[in-house]
């Protein structure tokens, strides 16, 4: 029951900082360090469990020739006729890569938010909360069944609004909240109806059993946009991606855990276990590829007309995920979640860079009020450093092996081509401009730093270091992980030669590095001696459109069909109802007139006309 064990863990944590949080007199018997340091120690458990039962994997890997699961069964959970749900847990290669981001990441994350939260006095709500995040995130990457997964899925939606809204004091951060929340929930509603196509054509709801069901050609189709539906909200892709820049009102170490580096790629996660189904409709991956590097291009776009440096962030992170998204629709999988795991550690580190300027500058977010860090923060600014090479792409750092392995998956892939990896070769031209430009403002140049700000200046605490230098050296050596495969002769398309479109992978990384160099360069030269503010814009108004079609048309609309349908139906239906009633009632008024001998007569009457009918009616009707 060890993965049940890693699973419970951070829910016990949850269960223990709910008390304190809630206990009358929690400041007069426990440190505020208490609360992280027992959430902190669940999820390093829950991480070194994860790295024994991987491990275990490997080696079942080697006996059995064969693609390794373990699984536990904890109970029956419903038993509807041919509906069959059980509640358990399997870990295989893919849930493993996942489940080690989570606690190993988060691990750095709640080691992080004990020096970043530790003058707040809702720390125990705060790594409750977190603790509580880290559960549903377990069970959505470990369910066995899609029910499962569902249940984790909603977990994280719910765990997510509570964090963003954390400062819930400030209505502008509880309206971010509630913006996620809803968004969200327009994306699950595509989760259950894949869920319910799912067990149509599959007849279960277990993940593996409807991953290798064989729906008609429709259903597939059908299937993919359903789910493609689901993985937009969570992992803010064009048209559900614009709670997630508003998400970054929760404080920075939420950011880095949730909207970076795992709960975002749950997406990616679904359409990898899934992959089977999806990969059979060439239109569900077409939609998912274009809908993915369309993403990609905007989200670069929108970054570079940012100032707020977790903005910039946030857009970052849609960028990238836009560019899994393109690898899953050219049905690349490894290469998407080889990206996950690579831009977990590189994101979580800018985002935990970020918030370590933030935590230097008391609370100060625009990037042109900052500049000349480097020699205040030298951890800070070195360990960002490698996070700005990994995004980059440039060698040897981990992104330099995944995100360029994406564009020479995409070129190469028959359901890619290029078009989609020009799209992506144009976007991190974008990506290495705006990262630069955040890079130069806030590290070089002269200081535009406040007076009062300057004298609360300096580096961050060991505590929140610490997990930032461990990112720094995950950001320089993960993407070896990979590349083992990428450069074998065994690799088949991964082992650099000429794809089926005769386009070499030295050839794309090499464009690759050339485009984020080109890009860092013009960034270079634009913000080395000129740092004026710049106004925040909004190209594509998307946000505003949203706003206009949902927020004011859509209330306008259903007051107009109210009053149609209140007017031009109900007001109607109930004056003929009315009218019906009153003339039914002046009929019966004819010979209801209260006399007794009236009443007698058409007795008589009555009785007169049935014996008539039963002694000489026509037809044998009622004739002896």
């Amino acid at each position: 029951m060890m993965i049940a064990l890693l699973v419970f863990l951070p829910l016990a944590g949850f269960l223990i900082n709910g008390l304190i949080s809630l206990s009358p007199r929690k400041w007069g018997t426990c440190s505020p360090n208490v609360p992280g340091i027992i959430a902190t120690g669940m999820m390093a458990i829950s991480f070194v469990i994860a790295c024994f039962q991987f491990l275990k994997l490997g080696t079942m890997g080697a006996l059995m020739n064969g693609a390794p699961v373990l699984e536990e069964t904890l109970f029956s959970w419903i038993r509807l006729g041919p509906f069959i749900v059980d509640f358990g847990y399997r870990l295989d290669r893919l849930s493993g890569v996942f489940t080690l981001v989570i606690t190993g990441v988060g691990s750095l994350i709640h080691l992080y938010s004990i020096g970043y939260m530790a003058h707040d006095r809702g720390v125990a709500r705060y790594f409750a909360y977190l603790n509580l995040f880290c559960f549903f995130m377990l069970n959505l990457v470990l369910g066995q069944s899609l029910v499962h997964v569902f249940l984790g899925w909603e977990g994280v939606g719910l765990a997510s609004y509570l964090l963003i809204g954390f400062w819930h004091e400030d209505i502008l951060k509880v309206h971010a909240g509630q913006k996620a929340f809803i968004m969200n929930r327009i994306g699950d509603l595509g989760f259950l109806f894949a869920i319910f196509l799912a067990f149509g054509f599959a007849g279960s709801v277990d993940a593996l059993a409807v991953a290798k069901a064989t729906p008609p050609a429709p259903v597939a189709a059908a299937f993919a946009v359903f789910v493609f539906i689901a993985c937009s909200g969570k992992s803010a892709q064009i048209p559900l991606f614009t709670w997630l820049p508003d998400a970054m009102a929760g404080p920075t170490p939420v950011s880095a855990l949730i909207h970076a580096a795992t709960m975002v790629t749950s997406g990616i996660y679904l359409l990898a276990r899934l992959h089977p189904v999806i990969s059979s409709s060439a239109g569900g991956l077409a939609l998912i590829g274009g809908l993915g590097a369309m993403t990609a291009l905007v989200a670069a776009i929108l970054a570079c007309f940012q100032s707020d440096i977790k903005k910039i962030l946030a857009y970052s992170t849609i960028s990238q995920l836009g560019f899994m998204f393109t690898a899953c629709g050219a049905a690349e999988y490894g290469a998407g979640v080889f990206h996950v795991m690579t831009h977990a550690f590189f994101k979580a580190l800018l985002f935990l860079g970020a918030g370590s300027v933030i935590h230097a500058l008391s609370g100060q977010q625009d990037i042109f009020k900052m500049g000349g860090l480097r020699k205040e923060l030298p951890l800070t600014f070195w360990t960002f450093t490698a996070g700005w090479a990994a995004i980059l792409g440039l060698p040897p750092f981990s992104g330099f092996f995944s995100k360029d392995g994406i564009i020479h998956e995409v070129w190469i892939s028959p359901h890619g081509g290029g078009v989609l990896a020009g799209v992506l070769l144009f976007s991190a031209l974008i990506t290495a401009y705006y990262m630069t430009r955040l890079y130069v403002l806030v590290f070089f140049g002269a200081s535009r730093i406040s007076k009062k700000e300057k004298e609360h200046l300096h580096e961050s605490p060991l505590v929140m270091t610490l997990p930032l230098m461990v990112l720094a050296l995950a950001s320089l050596a993960g993407g070896w992980f990979g590349a083992p495969v990428k450069f074998s002769p065994a690799g088949g398309i991964h082992g650099g030669t000429a794809g089926e479109h005769g386009v070499p992978e030295s050839l794309v990384m090499a464009a690759s590095v050339l485009a984020a160099l080109a890009g860092a360069a013009m960034a270079r030269f634009r913000y080395a001696k000129k740092a004026e503010s710049e106004p925040v814009l909004d190209p594509f108004r998307i946000d505003s459109f949203y706003g206009m079609a949902f927020g004011k048309g859509v209330p306008a609309l259903a007051g107009w069909i109210g009053r149609w349908i209140e007017d031009g139906v109900v007001q109607r239906l109930a004056g003929w109802t009315s009218s019906l009633v009153g003339l039914s009632g002046n009929l019966i008024r004819v010979v209801q007139t209260g006399s007794a001998q009236a009443y007698l007569v058409m007795i008589v009457i009555a009785m007169a006309a049935f014996l008539s009918w039963l002694f000489f009616g026509v037809g044998g009707y009622g004739k002896f």
